[in-house]
């Protein structure tokens, strides 16, 4: 009954803050940058505030802090996971200050991001030094346990994959927080599993702080998430798949952000090789959006829905790979 209690707070401390945080940024008439890259797309979201990540990262850090305070359920997993989280919110909050206040959309160099996030990784795995559980393979009875050296590689590997397919995934109203509410839901499912209720109780909390957020910014939406908030979610999610051992069934549970991330290399390798675009758009969302100005040929025929049916059709893709997900983690 105090989890659930405090959950409706954490719930209702975001809404609120994220209201203030809209405000805020509307009377400074700072807001979301749009880039210019040729077809006309997104120019409606042009000014809409953004960096919502900030009060959800402010608001999920320190409730998940004073519940584990007041229940004493201090876990060495679970403070990884919220370094993994802080850490990559703070390299996505660098980018959203830089897009905000020289009010361009390049924001950080993608260089400048990698080499944080690589940086962030090695101390993350120098953290977690020989202690991450053993690796569960899919339909294979044994795990692998990996040295601390390989560790620490398939660490970096999955953190900056995740990471940034979270933040190709941010684009449509409400997308990604749905995809990670999806993806939180399963973990809490293994979790639970897995009797791990110091994670459980952080998961719960980020869903709660997380549900707060998407009040605003689903369809049409009042605040943007921002890279505050997508590599807050990516380095969350990336966490909790290294500690629970299950980073190989990642690909099914957060299916959206490896196909979106996926789409954005295919495109490129595509254009460099062929010359050809496969996608109208990439990332993958954008080829189903309406746009203005393409005027370039492409190999994938397309066809043109309303943003909120593309969110839709894609959270229930995303939870179909979160089900078969769990159902191989059970078999």
């Amino acid at each position: 009954m105090a989890l659930a209690i405090s959950l409706f707070v954490v719930f209702l401390l975001n809404l609120l803050l994220t209201r203030l945080w809209i405000s805020l940024q509307e009377r400074q008439k700072r807001g979301q940058p749009i880039r210019d890259y040729g077809p006309e797309l997104h120019t409606h979201k042009k000014g809409i505030p953004t960096a919502g990540g900030v009060p959800f990262l402010l608001v999920a850090l320190v409730g998940w802090g004073a519940w584990t305070s007041a229940s004493n359920q201090w876990d060495a997993d679970a403070l990884f996971v919220a370094g993994a989280t802080l850490g990559f919110a703070l390299i996505g909050m660098l980018d959203d200050a830089l897009k905000v206040f020289q009010q361009h959309a390049r924001g950080l160099p993608v260089r400048y991001k990698l080499l944080f996030q690589m940086i962030l990784s090695a101390l993350l795995g120098w953290w977690t030094w020989g202690q991450l559980p053993s690796l569960q393979v899919p339909f294979w009875d044994s795990a692998i346990a990996l040295s601390p050296a390989l560790a620490t590689i398939f660490l970096a590997l999955v953190f900056i994959s995740t990471v940034n397919a979270f933040n190709e995934t941010d684009g449509l109203d409400g997308l990604l927080g749905g995809v990670t509410l999806i993806a939180l839901g399963a973990y809490g499912v293994i979790l639970w599993l897995q009797n791990e209720s110091a994670l459980l109780s952080m998961v719960f909390i980020a869903i709660a702080a997380l549900l707060g957020f998407l009040w605003w910014n689903v369809h049409p939406a009042r605040v943007i998430m921002g890279d505050t908030g997508s590599f807050a979610l990516g380095g969350l999610v990336g966490a909790l798949a290294l500690s629970t051992g299950t980073a190989l069934l990642l690909p099914l549970i957060a299916l959206i952000p490896v196909v979106e991330a996926l789409s954005v290399l295919l495109q490129v390798a595509s254009f460099k090789v062929l010359k050809k675009r496969v996608f109208k758009i990439a990332p993958l969302h954008h080829h189903f959006e309406r746009a203005k100005g393409v005027d370039y040929p492409f190999y994938l025929p397309n066809q043109e829905w309303p943003e909120a049916l593309i969110t839709l059709r894609f959270w229930i893709i995303s939870a179909m790979g979160a089900l078969i997900g769990l159902l191989i983690y059970r078999s």
